[in-house]
């Protein structure tokens, strides 16, 4: 689309083809990347790109379209969303784009040092990666420890949204990237262990932490067995925590699943759900944190608000259209996976209140259990049905005072067993990954699919 255009020009146009309602979502960012490759620095990219969401309605009948920067005019733009408009079923429940809604949050989501985004700050934060696996190798007494694969990112992203409802929001962002994956050698063994944090701010000692800790995590689950079939008390490690609620349970406080019957919460809004230990926010005014924003994507001002209040389910998140079906208030939750695409109800930052104890302590209490430490398949869970499930790539079976690594096995339960019933503690030891900031957690028992 055309530079010059802006958001006031697009509306005026859009009223007078006669688009009873009409909103722009403008996205500019600029990202410089340096990428890791078998411990070498590949040349930073750098690339700036804006892109527009249009979202039109005409009665009943809503669409969107999302359009780049690359040349789009505006009359193409606008005959492109009206032609969808009009070819689009009705929907029931539209009753409109919002209005105004500012709760006077303003979030900390830029830090003043992506002023300047230099390419070299990418490299040396790449460099800092490696030379720190490096030398913790080295310390851990590897013969050799190697960045195999990675990535530091660094971006600034302005945000824009405006209707024809009085909303004209701005925001800008900064974002700080890095994971990888580290592999060390021992006498002709390998071993591997993935790191990752991201984050509104460049956080460079928890980046360090991050590689040391997985290149110490190489030597921990060097030559794993995989464990017998059975029942387990399990302990999730902080971030495993975050990935099983991310796959099997946050969805389904979305308001949208919710009123469509995808979700187990349908109906249990202020009743007592899960163990009266376990407190859940969704909390966008965390300074500088992934997930932190003043508005969502519709630009209705955020809040925290509590999800889960000592195991009674005291909110669903919602964003506007969501809400209307509700009949209440939006929660400022409204994200989009496109400019262009309608907003789902989508979590900022997910915060399970600390309990006690954490994995250290959890894992001596154990007289035959499972420690899990990383994941993978947690996307094969069902929120649906509450279905947890994962493989686990990094654990501890620790049988009678002995600890041994395991690996290649799946575990299997129901989350709102895990939190509710089965739940035996909630740690102190909370971390943060993306936008989760969760401790670990001790069940009682799980099912394990192993040898």
């Amino acid at each position: 689309m055309e530079a010059r255009l802006d958001p006031e020009a697009i509306l005026r146009e859009g009223s007078r083809r006669g688009l009873s309602e009409l909103e722009v979502v403008v996205i500019s960012t600029e990202r410089v990347t340096a990428s890791i490759v078998s411990g070498e620095i590949k040349p930073v990219l750098f690339s700036a790109r804006t892109t527009y969401g249009l979202r039109a309605a005409i009665g009943r009948r809503v669409a969107g379209i999302s359009v780049g920067d690359l040349g789009t005019s505006l009359e193409e733009a606008l005959r492109d969303l009206e032609r969808a408009v009009r070819s689009s079923p009705e929907d029931p429940y539209w009753q409109g784009f919002p209005p105004k809604i500012d709760r006077g949050v303003r979030s900390e989501t830029y830090s003043k040092p992506f002023d300047y985004l230099e390419p070299n700050k990418a490299v040396e934060l790449a460099k800092l990666v490696v030379d720190s696996a490096v030398e913790r190798g080295r310390v851990v007494g590897a013969d050799k420890t190697t960045v195999m694969e990675g990535l530091v990112e660094l971006a600034r992203v302005n945000i824009r949204v405006a209707n024809t409802n009085g909303v004209d929001v701005s925001e800008r962002c900064s974002l700080f990237g890095a994971y990888g994956s580290v592999k060390s050698v021992f006498g002709g063994t390998e071993s591997t262990y993935d790191f990752s944090l991201w984050s509104r701010k460049i956080a460079e000692e928890e980046l360090v932490k991050r590689v040391v800790e997985a290149v110490d995590y190489t030597t921990m689950f060097r030559n794993p067995a995989t464990p017998e079939s059975g029942v387990y008390p399990v302990v999730l490690a902080p971030r495993v925590t975050a990935e099983v609620l991310m796959a099997a349970f946050i969805p389904a406080v979305s308001g949208l699943n919710i009123v469509e019957g995808r979700s187990p919460l349908k109906g249990r809004i202020g009743a007592p759900v899960l163990n009266e230990k376990v407190t859940i926010r969704d909390d966008p005014t965390l300074p500088l944190h992934y997930g932190s924003r003043s508005f969502d994507d519709e630009g209705v001002g955020v809040y925290s608000k509590t999800v889960f209040d000592r195991g009674v389910f005291a909110t669903p998140l919602t964003n506007y259209y969501v809400s209307r079906r509700l009949n209440m208030e939006s929660t400022g939750n409204g994200f989009r996976a496109l400019p262009g695409s309608s907003t789902v109800p989508t979590p900022t930052n997910v915060v399970l209140e600390k309990g006690s104890g954490g994995l250290e302590e959890f894992t001596r209490e154990l007289k035959r259990g499972i420690v899990v430490y990383s994941t993978i398949g947690s996307w094969m869970s069902n929120f649906v049905s509450g279905q947890a499930y994962f493989t686990v790539t990094h654990g501890l079976l620790v049988d009678g005072g002995r600890v041994r690594p395991v690996k290649s096995f799946v575990v299997a339960g129901n989350i709102y067993e895990w939190l509710g019933g089965k739940l035996v503690e909630v740690g102190s030891d909370a971390e943060v990954n993306a936008n989760y900031v969760t401790p670990s957690l001790y069940i009682a028992e799980a099912k394990v699919s192993g040898g």
